[in-house]
């Protein structure tokens, strides 16, 4: 049980990782896992706490491309 937990965490901080580095890639990820939550019947509140992440958030950059917004 203990593993799980740990393996359960340290995705999340992978997943989280990689939205801040490569947006599109996270979008995918995090899409992926709110529809794996919907398929194992997983609360609402998670997945859309999962479908909240893979909306970059427009207060900040994450990865610049160049758009001239926050330079």
């Amino acid at each position: 049980m203990q593993t799980i937990i740990v393996v359960l965490i340290i995705s999340l901080c992978v997943l989280f990782w990689i939205n801040r580095f490569f947006p599109k890639i996270g979008k995918a990820l995090w899409q992926g896992l709110a529809s794996t939550l919907k398929l194992i019947h997983a609360p609402t509140s998670t997945q859309q706490w999962a479908l909240k992440h893979c909306n970059p958030s427009k207060s900040e950059c994450s990865s610049c491309d160049k758009c001239s917004k926050c330079h």
